[in-house]
């Protein structure tokens, strides 16, 4: 026996080591964003209406397409007015080619492509952060991972990185805790064959079960409210059309 207790006390002390580097839970970091974010898709949008001291902006900057090796960047056309010192978010909308011809190949450099676009993203004035928009497929994760890391990286020091996430996403396999992101927004529109499965969920008082999706929701102007949110969190509002003064009257939460 007096042999084997080295090995023993190896092994106990390896199971001792394993547990206690063991990644805690990525909880959602703090913001200074505004508890309203409007999303302003592409097209002309004036909203020289809103409170900056109370409402800021999420605007798609840029829309990314990965086909084979290249990355084809469609930028923003459409104006967006804002009045001056309004909080401003860069989304960048990622889309994939599907056909297994032209599919990406989801490489390095594209990765150091996109972190570039990124960075040129916030030159415009009054932009604090980055949000990417990609509905990743269960074998693009990966990809979607190495990406977040190296946009972390990449970006400049305390740049606040957030995404979307589908709302079957935060009650879900937990993947998302691999990612590297200060928040992620749950989509809880235009949810598809998920809608009533969620719906329920919320409505019976559940919170997400993933917990980078507990400081927000993307919620639509132009859909039913939801029942059974969870007070003090910053919302994500999505409107089919441009938006106008009138429109305001429709943000529900809390």
């Amino acid at each position: 026996m007096v042999y084997f207790r080295p090995i023993i006390v190896f092994v106990l002390l390896s199971l001792v080591a394993a547990c206690s580097t063991e990644r805690a839970v990525r909880e959602p970091r703090p913001s200074d964003a505004p508890a309203t974010m409007l999303w302003a898709w592409e097209r002309n949008e004036d909203l020289r209406f809103i409170d900056p001291e109370t409402t800021g902006v999420a605007f798609l900057a840029m829309t990314i397409t990965l086909e084979g090796e290249s990355v084809r960047r469609e930028p923003r056309r459409q104006p967006l007015s804002v009045p001056d010192g309004t909080y401003l978010t860069a989304v960048i909308r990622i889309e994939t080619v599907k056909q297994t011809e032209r599919r990406p190949a989801l490489s390095d450099g594209q990765t150091a492509e996109i972190v570039e676009l990124a960075r040129s993203a916030l030159e415009r004035p009054n932009t604090r952060g980055i949000q990417i928009d990609f509905d990743a497929a269960l074998s693009e994760r990966p990809f979607y991972r190495k990406l977040m890391k190296e946009l972390r990286s990449g970006l400049p020091a305390g740049t606040p990185l957030t995404m979307t996430a589908l709302a079957s996403w935060c009650v879900g396999d937990r993947w998302l805790q691999e990612m590297d992101v200060d928040e992620a927004v749950p989509m809880a529109f235009v949810m598809g064959a998920d809608a009533e499965r969620i719906r329920s969920f919320l409505r019976a008082k559940n919170d997400w079960t993933e917990p980078l999706c507990r400081a927000s929701y993307g919620l639509s102007i132009d859909e039913a409210p939801l029942a059974g949110l969870k007070p003090g969190r910053r919302v994500y509002y999505f409107s089919d059309d441009s938006w106008n003064a009138g429109d305001l009257k429709k943000l529900y939460y809390p």
